[in-house]
């Protein structure tokens, strides 16, 4: 992998990094009790985040080319 094909891709593997983030956060809100409405936007925007993240990932990894 050279530098300039990485540098090109690198919001992929920003995206693909998000997605523990992504998981963490969606446990930490889960496990909240009394859950607020903003609490629950922000697991409803965790769960997604996760969910398109993971999304974005797979098709990044299915469609990638090996040079």
């Amino acid at each position: 992998m050279n530098y300039t094909y990485f540098i090109k891709n690198i919001n992929k593997y920003a995206d693909i990094l998000a997605i523990p983030l992504f998981a963490l956060l969606v446990y930490y809100f889960y496990n909240i009790q009394n859950k607020t409405i903003i609490e629950y936007i922000l697991f409803s925007f965790a769960v997604t985040g996760l969910i398109f993240d993971s999304v974005f990932t797979y098709i990044f990894f299915r469609h990638q080319v090996v040079l």
